[in-house]
């Protein structure tokens, strides 16, 4: 029995060294495999402090798993986002029910610190559809029966979670601040209560360009029974609050696969106006509560039928409010005469069927009335409406009616008399004779000043003009702080862009002394752009869709980051989500600048531009200061001091915030350096410690040009020549944008550089002509061979110098052996040429010798015959 009970002893004590053990040894393993198959089966980056909790003795018998600093961030088109964030997740589960096989029972789940960043580009794409498609092919069998809910939660709770839900393709907004949220309920049984509360500091909503709720504080408390068998839930005792209007709902809701079905009614507990009026920014505010009111509200509606991708339910939505007043006590002026009545019904659940009837829109301010009036059918395929907005604004009231902010000033004189009766697709195919539209809306002397606004803004004059075809803007002329603005134009189109059918067109001509964009920005963000000017900590600015507009610009002088712009000139087009440039022309940093080409927004988390730029005369160290990009492409020009003209055609993808991505840059171009000098810089330093020529330290330049090409994160040079301190080097090759270098050329040299070298050659060469009364005489010019690598600030030069006086030496040799040779040739030409003169002489000599001896024999014998001749003939006389 001893014995027994010692092996239970040691059984136990195995078990919670296991306990204590196993969750410590392995922790590591876990969290690195955990990490590795999350990422492995994800279309993100999962990351999370490697202080996991793994233990079954912080609640035993309970299992308990805690996670800290979780991050699910965004890869792809989704680069840089961060889906969720939480600060703290916890788990507490009973383990024997894992190990029974039972219900799994949870006691607790806590979410602390979450925050979700939902996004829904234009093209549909969700930034947390992040699970990869299975690869197993194997069909999953269906399982015809019911599925039991074998998961029992006790307690779920969210602290301070911050959700954003931005939808691009539908134009819906929501920033849901300080959420907290508590559920309970005991989902072990199949029908039980369930608990919820939740709290959130500032709910804002906008769909498009109207903001419906703007930091509203909201609060849900709501009792259900739920019945798990059938997934269906129904309202007890429950409290829906925005500011102080409170509602309650009645009916119930459940979950059939993928749909909902509902049957909810809804109505506020309280019918005073001031209810309403809470959820007015302005209105609310920290005097509130000494707000004087009357008048009766109405609110309330319902929601029944079917709601999944496909289907709507029948809703509706009523607000009334009759004989509305309202009035600050510390104020003279109250709002008298508030008269709303608002309908918007679905009978069956089609969107289209849908009518809006804002049917009475009345107020009085300071005695001047002011009405408005919209009814809207067939929202979707073809909308129509009837809308009219007839009376005066004295902003001046404003101040009279509400508290404004600190520092805040609005002051002014609107007025309008607008109507208008159409169907889209009458304005969309141009059946004006259908539409009705007239009127204007005009805006004399408008001032508004705000903590967001500090500088101010002054809408001197402006005035829409409506007909069927177009609306006139003119007079437009306003001044923000120091900018000035004036524009004159057409707009068509408006009431299909009003309804999101059609795309806004218009002509403006825009006019400008000054246009300051600085006070347009933050400290922070004009402090960023100020050290890079092509990134700034804002997101890309995105080019509407929508929006067809033609500028013809004159600006005198835009002030934007650290660089002043001037005389900028041209056509600006804003259109199919492009900014386009059409014979832009400006000057800054001193030069004079055009562009022609286009920044679009297509994918505006991938932007891109391309350009073609012309610069004449910018000076080398403004360019290197004021652009990024001169940076990465030519870092040679904080080292130079001149200017350069360039003609370039670029393309390039930038990022959100505006960064350009370097590896997908292409530009082509020529690049013409009138004179330039130089000042350290490594690579032409080294050159001359290669050469050993001092005189090619900090050189300047001269009439250089060169053409280049940018591509796959190089820029290649063609073959280009320039004068260094009087010696012409020639070069070609690449620099990439990590600054590796990789350059080959000839330089020509002095042969009095060689040094050492170069006297030894000369000794020689006096021997040589000592020697053999020579003369001989070599180049005062060394052709080089170059080899330029290594990094721009590290660079490796080589040459063939060792090679070249190799040669040099070898050809004082030949050219002494040809000297001597000469001389042999012309001694030995000279000898056998006097040789050949004393020859000839001899044979001269001999010759005249021979012919005296002939002469003399015939004159002998002439003469013997002569003498014959007179003795016969004396002989024949004597006869």
């Amino acid at each position: 029995m001893k014995k027994i009970l010692l092996i239970i002893l040691a059984v136990i004590f195995i078990l919670l060294a296991a306990v204590i053990i196993i969750p410590v040894v392995f922790k590591g393993k876990i969290i690195e495999k955990v990490k590795t198959e999350a990422n492995k089966n994800v279309n993100a980056k999962i990351s999370f402090n490697n202080d996991i909790t793994l233990s079954l003795i912080k609640n035993f018998p309970n299992f308990t798993v805690g996670l800290k600093d979780l991050c699910v961030s965004g890869i792809n088109e989704f680069e840089g986002d961060t889906l969720l964030s939480l600060k703290e997740f916890s788990a507490t589960l009973d383990i024997m029910s894992v190990i029974k096989g039972e219900k799994i029972k949870i006691r607790s789940i806590l979410l602390d610190h979450p925050n979700i960043h939902a996004i829904v580009l234009k093209d549909g794409k969700t930034n947390w559809d992040i699970t990869k498609p299975s690869t197993d092919s194997t069909k999953p069998t269906t399982d015809t029966g019911s599925t039991k809910f074998n998961i029992a939660l006790k307690k779920f709770e969210i602290r301070n979670a911050t959700i954003i839900y931005d939808d691009k393709s539908s134009g819906m907004y929501a920033n849901i601040q300080n959420l907290t949220h508590t559920l309970t309920g005991d989902f072990s049984t199949d029908e039980f209560l369930l608990k919820t509360l939740t709290e959130i500091d500032a709910v804002t909503f906008k769909m498009g360009a109207v903001t419906y709720l703007s930091k509203v504080k909201t609060s849900l408390k709501m009792d259900m029974d739920a019945n798990m068998k059938e997934m269906k839930f129904t309202f007890k005792e429950n409290e829906f609050s925005l500011n102080e209007l409170v509602m309650s709902f009645d009916g119930n809701f459940a979950m059939k696969d993928s749909s909902y079905l509902m049957d909810i009614k809804y109505a506020i507990k309280k019918s005073d106006f001031r209810n309403f009026l809470s959820l007015i920014p302005a209105i609310y505010s920290k005097d509130f509560k000494d707000l004087q009111s009357s008048g009766k509200l109405g609110f309330d509606g319902f929601a029944k039928g079917t709601y999944n991708s496909k289907q709507l339910p029948s809703f509706a939505l009523n607000l009334m409010v009759e004989n509305g007043m309202f009035k600050y006590p510390a104020l003279p002026t109250p709002v008298n005469n508030v008269q709303i009545k608002l309908a918007v019904t679905n009978p069956d659940g089609n969107i289209d069927h849908t009518k809006i009837d804002l049917s009475k829109m009345h107020f009085e301010i300071a005695g001047d009335p002011f009405d408005a009036k919209l009814v809207a059918t067939n929202p979707v395929k073809d909308p129509e409406v009837d809308a009219s907005l007839v009376g005066k604004l004295n902003l001046d009231n404003i101040t009279k009616i509400v508290p404004l902010e600190n520092g805040m000033v609005v002051s002014g004189l609107i007025t309008s008399d607008f109507q208008a009766k159409a169907r889209v697709k009458d304005v969309e195919d141009k059946n004006f004779d259908n539409v009705k539209a007239a009127g204007n809306i005009h805006v004399q002397n408008m001032n508004f000043k705000s903590k967001d606004l500090p500088q101010g803004m002054n809408l001197k004059t402006m005035t829409l003009s409506f007909t069927p075809k177009i609306v006139t803007l003119s007079g437009f002329d306003a001044k923000i702080s120091n900018s000035d603005m004036k524009m004159d134009g057409q707009l068509e189109n408006f009431i299909p862009y009003f309804f999101g059918k059609g795309t806004l067109k218009g002509s403006l001509d825009f006019r400008s002394t000054l246009l300051d964009a600085n006070q347009f920005m933050s400290k922070d963000t004009v402090k960023t752009a100020n050290k890079q000017a092509d990134t700034s900590s804002m997101d890309a600015p995105e080019i509407p869709a929508n929006i067809d507009f033609t500028l013809k610009c004159s600006i005198g002088k835009i002030l934007y980051t650290n660089m002043d712009i001037s005389e900028f000139k041209g056509g600006v087009h804003v259109g199919e989500q492009k900014l386009s440039f059409n014979n832009v022309a400006f000057n800054t940093l001193g030069s004079a600048m055009n562009l022609d080409g286009y920044y679009e927004t297509t994918n505006p988390r991938k932007p891109s531009v391309n350009m073609n730029i012309g610069i004449e005369h910018l000076d080398f160290q403004k360019a290197f200061v004021t652009f990024n990009t001169v940076k990465k492409i030519a870092p040679i020009a904080e080292n130079m001091r001149g200017t350069f003209s360039l003609k370039m055609k670029m393309t390039t993808q930038m990022d959100k915030k505006m960064n350009v991505n370097y590896d997908q840059l292409f530009a082509q171009g020529n690049v013409n350096i009138p004179h330039a000098q130089l000042k350290d810089v490594k690579a032409i330093n080294s050159i001359a410690d290669a050469v050993k020529y001092d005189k090619l330290k900090d050189p300047a330049i001269n009439n250089v040009k060169i053409d280049f090409k940018v591509e796959k994160g190089r820029v290649y040079t063609q073959p280009f020549d320039m004068d260094l301190a009087g010696q012409k080097v020639s070069l070609s090759g690449s620099t990439g944008f990590d600054q590796t270098i990789d350059y080959t050329g000839k330089i020509a040299v002095p042969r009095a550089a060689l040094g050492a070298a170069n006297s030894a050659v000369n000794g020689l060469m006096d021997q040589l002509n000592k020697q053999g009364g020579t003369k001989i005489k070599l180049s005062d010019v060394l052709n080089l061979n170059l080899k330029i690598a290594g990094t721009f600030n590290k660079p490796v030069v080589s040459t063939n110098m060792s090679d070249v006086v190799k040669n040099e030496t070898s050809s004082m040799k030949d050219q002494a052996q040809k000297e001597l040779e000469a001389k042999a040739k012309a001694e030995a030409d000279r000898l056998k040429k006097e040789a050949e003169d004393r020859a000839k002489s001899e044979v001269d000599k001999a010759k005249k010798q021979a012919e005296d001896r002939a002469k003399q024999e015939a004159d002998k014998a002439k003469n013997q015959a002569a003498d014959e001749a007179k003795k016969k003939l004396k002989g024949l006389l004597g006869k």
